[in-house]
């Protein structure tokens, strides 16, 4: 369950290190001229593969846990409401989610959310 009741089935991230997103909020806020301050995503700094979508080949749904997949970042970050993050390209990703019966290219873009600008707690 999610902070806000909602459920996180049929949702998929890729975990990015920790210290990936420590450095690119850093840079967000020196990109900001140290105005800014950005806080830790819920789930840490992530890609989101599937959001809340049921694959029509569910038996899949595990199949590459635990894998690592390789991305390349596009420039420049983007924000979406209170979120901050980096557009990426991921073949693999896309890939899987092909495998899993969904469309290859998913409703929100494929994406590194590294930051909020939630109050920091």
């Amino acid at each position: 369950m999610r902070r806000d009741g909602r459920t996180t089935q049929w949702w998929m991230i890729l975990d990015c290190d920790p210290e990936l997103g420590r450095y690119l909020r850093w840079l967000h806020h020196l990109d900001t001229r140290r105005v800014q301050r950005l806080s830790d995503p819920l789930w840490g700094p992530h890609i989101s593969v599937v959001q809340d979508e049921v694959p029509t080949r569910p038996a899949l749904w595990n199949d590459r846990e635990g894998r690592p997949m390789r991305f390349c970042l596009l420039y420049p970050p983007q924000s979406f409401a209170e979120y901050v993050c980096f557009p990426v390209e991921c073949a693999e990703a896309l890939d899987y989610r092909e495998a899993l019966g969904l469309p290859r290219a998913p409703r929100w873009p494929l994406h590194l959310t590294f930051g909020n600008r939630k109050p920091l707690r």
